[in-house]
């Protein structure tokens, strides 16, 4: 246990590092972290490491976290600090763009997504569309956001047009809920995986060659979008199938939560964090291949 404890603080160490990174680049400070980090280890501990049948007390927190109890009682006695305001959720983006391209209402025979009028008292429009998502949020405002992302095309006679078959927000700060939305899901998924313990293992693979050229940096970047848009065209369909608010008919039971994602990184070959020298006799003759 002393080496799995040892090993999974390095693994944190090593998922904050691109995040600390940019927190020093922005000129943010360790106590800052310090202060974040501190918070989240007695919320954490609060609410889900507590024990069924008992209270989680003050004494119990700092037994299991370390800290001492003036500093949990001053913490849990604060108000949870709000998420800042916004005009739209990246998540009711994203849905708008999946049901377009797959309800029967808005695609052509072929499955291609139809214009739609913004606003008609027959048929599909687009506030229905939103509507279907929402009901506190202007359809106007999810709109301007996809229009202003370059997702969506408003033409005459209030038209809209899906251009993108994903929402990728243009905006620092939606990007960075984005990292903070996904970021956990995969770092949760791989954890499960470690600490399977012969459980049925989560979908976590990755391949991976370290010895491409640059010249060819182009077509790759093309080729995979191309084909990762072609994969998660196939896995919405699928989900969709599944979804219980666009088929009633589906699988009941317990309300669950999937999702599947994609990235993909490129960077000037590195060993151990360090850049290798540019010198034949350091550099790799073949070609590795990794699947994880």
């Amino acid at each position: 246990m002393p080496n799995l404890q040892t090993r999974l603080l390095w693994a944190a160490s090593e998922t904050l590092r691109p995040i600390v990174r940019r927190l020093l680049e922005m000129g943010v400070p360790y106590g800052a972290l310090e202060v974040s980090l501190r918070d989240l280890f007695v919320r954490v501990a609060e609410s889900e490491l507590a024990a069924p049948t008992k209270r989680q007390t003050d004494s119990r927190i700092a037994l299991v976290t370390g800290i001492n109890r003036k500093e949990i009682k001053r913490i849990r006695s604060a108000k949870p600090q709000r998420k800042p305001p916004q005009t739209f959720s990246i998540n009711q983006a994203t849905s708008l763009i999946s049901r377009w391209r797959s309800d029967p209402k808005t695609t052509d025979p072929h499955g291609k997504p139809l214009p739609l009028p913004y606003r008609t008292a027959r048929g599909a429009s687009f506030m229905k569309l939103a509507r279907q998502l929402t009901g506190d949020l202007a359809p106007g405002v999810l709109l301007k956001e996809l229009v202003r992302s370059g997702a969506v095309e408003l033409r005459e006679r209030s038209v809209v047009v899906l251009r993108e078959d994903t929402y990728v927000p243009k905006a620092a700060e939606s990007g960075i809920q984005i990292l903070g939305e996904d970021a956990p899901e995969l770092i949760e998924t791989i954890l499960r995986n470690v600490f399977a313990e012969g459980r049925e293992r989560l979908l976590q693979r990755k391949v991976f060659y370290d010895n491409l050229g640059s010249d060819a940096a182009t077509r790759i970047r093309t080729q995979i979008r191309r084909e990762g848009e072609r994969f998660l065209r196939r896995i919405d369909r699928l989900l969709s199938h599944y979804d219980r608010d666009r088929n009633p008919r589906a699988p009941g039971g317990d309300r669950r939560y999937a999702a599947l994602g994609i990235y993909f990184l490129e960077s000037p070959y590195k060993v151990r964090g360090l850049e290798t020298p540019r010198d034949s006799s350091t550099s790799r003759s073949t070609t590795k291949k990794g699947n994880k």
